[in-house]
């Protein structure tokens, strides 16, 4: 079910998440928050209106920091916000330290889950946190189609308990794991269909159409659903 049509959300972990680990981190408009691969910007300016707090966004995409400071200036957080154009893997912050830092819709598995554990690890003050949202696989027995739309071969998604391992050895302690539901996955499709219909820009792209509507079409009429899941994870560093 679609409760929520006009997220800028580029996952199906949406607002209430990015709310939950506000919350779980105790962040206040003292507080410093870096976001990794911000997307268009809804999880920076949702947190800063929220909690009045410094945010520090970094993304890949030219056109997705030109989207994000629009959306900023919209939900009047601009001032609370600095949009980096970077890459995750290439930035440096020298003796910056982070309360919170939010890697959502899957950033961690497109600049490596490994090293972008360790770089949260690196840029969180002492017992800092992580919120992060990721595709992991449910079942080892996905039909081909599934694990062929969702890209397994490039990523080589993880399972929970992997990903549990992998959270631990990067001195990590879980707080909190959950999957995100149904409606998360019907919230990101719905506004995946909307934006297919732009004229200019990324999903402007035949290739990029055609891509989404396949993985849209996998996910409902195969049930996709059953073998892939979004992971949501809080965890604390642990010193």
């Amino acid at each position: 079910m679609v409760t929520d049509i006009q997220s800028y959300y580029t996952s199906p972990a949406g607002r209430e998440f990015t709310l939950a680990a506000g919350r779980f981190a105790g962040i206040n408009p003292a507080s410093t928050v870096l976001d990794i691969g911000c997307g268009y910007g809804d999880g920076s300016c949702t947190i800063a209106s929220e909690f009045r707090c410094k945010v520090t966004a970094i993304d890949e995409s030219a056109d997705n920091i030109d989207f994000a400071k629009k959306l900023s200036v919209e939900r009047g957080v601009s001032h609370l916000i600095t949009f980096m154009h970077k890459d995750a893997n290439a930035v440096a912050f020298g003796g910056a330290s982070f309360e919170l830092i939010l890697a959502e819709g899957g950033v961690l598995s497109s600049i490596s889950r490994k090293d972008g554990l360790a770089k949260a690890a690196e840029w969180l003050e002492s017992r800092g946190r992580l919120a992060f949202s990721d595709l992991i696989f449910l079942s080892s027995t996905a039909p081909h189609e599934v694990k062929k739309v969702f890209d397994d071969d490039a990523y080589h998604y993880e399972s929970e308990e992997s990903y549990r391992k992998l959270i631990d050895d990067a001195g990590f302690s879980i707080q909190f794991l959950s999957l995100v539901p149904q409606s998360g996955w019907d919230n990101y499709y719905a506004h995946m269909a909307k934006r297919l219909e732009d004229n200019k820009g990324f999903f402007a792209d035949p290739k990029v159409k055609l891509a989404f509507h396949r993985e849209i079409d996998v996910f409902y009429r195969l049930e996709g659903f059953r073998y892939v899941g979004f992971l949501f994870c809080i965890a604390r560093k642990k010193n």
